[in-house]
């Protein structure tokens, strides 16, 4: 997913959503951005997590065509999201 195909995706949500990883069945708080080389970093620490409009914010000067990595060894593609109450869970993949 690049950032601006999540950002005219979200575009109508609500900016106080907050922003979680999700894998493996388990929840991820994005607490900060890293950008590199055509891609932007979403970095999982423990902490509070970022909010849609705080993430809007530091993305304002990112290349809307990056491509959204989850930070790791390797980073880890995200190709979409979906929305639970008050978080919006990225994702690589999602299981039922």
């Amino acid at each position: 997913m690049q950032l601006i195909d999540f950002n005219r995706s979200t575009a109508d949500l609500h900016p106080g959503l907050a922003l979680y990883w999700e894998h493996h069945d388990q929840r991820f708080a994005i607490t900060d951005l890293q950008t590199g080389p055509h891609q932007l970093l979403l970095i999982t620490r423990s902490g509070r997590p970022l909010t849609l409009d705080q993430f809007r914010a530091r993305c304002q000067q990112v290349d809307p065509h990056a491509a959204l990595f989850i930070a790791g060894t390797p980073a880890q593609r995200l190709y979409g999201y979906r929305l639970v109450t008050h978080l919006i869970l990225l994702g690589g993949k999602f299981y039922n």
